[in-house]
């Protein structure tokens, strides 16, 4: 991920679905729906903004538009636009939070 090309989407929970349980993937992965349960890649997680993800997230990179409650580490950036929400604890080296967002969170700048 750190190459700077953002990877085609693998997969993607859409609009009206709700996954509920634990999620690995490679890649890029966008969420329109409801993600319940733990997250993991060594890639980018984006969060469009009606997406909502609640519990443990471990990836590489995550694109918030949408909200995030629980705990969201990201090994090397986090992004929360504008429409995004990001409720719990972030631990991530770098943090860009735009005008607009919402950030009711711990955070820890990891290194």
């Amino acid at each position: 991920m750190s190459d700077g090309q953002t990877p085609p989407v693998n997969g993607w929970v859409g609009s009206g679905s709700t996954w509920n349980g634990d999620v690995t993937f490679d890649g890029r992965v966008r969420v329109d729906g409801t993600l319940v349960g733990a997250v993991r890649s060594p890639d980018l997680l984006e969060i469009g903004p009606q997406g909502r993800v609640e519990g443990t997230v471990e990836v590489a990179q995550a694109l918030v538009g949408g909200t995030v409650v629980g705990t969201l580490q990201a090994s090397e950036r986090v992004t929360v636009l504008e429409s995004g929400r990001v409720e719990g604890e972030v631990r991530t080296p770098w943090l860009d939070v735009r005008l607009g967002a919402t950030l009711d969170a711990k955070v820890v700048v990891t290194r």
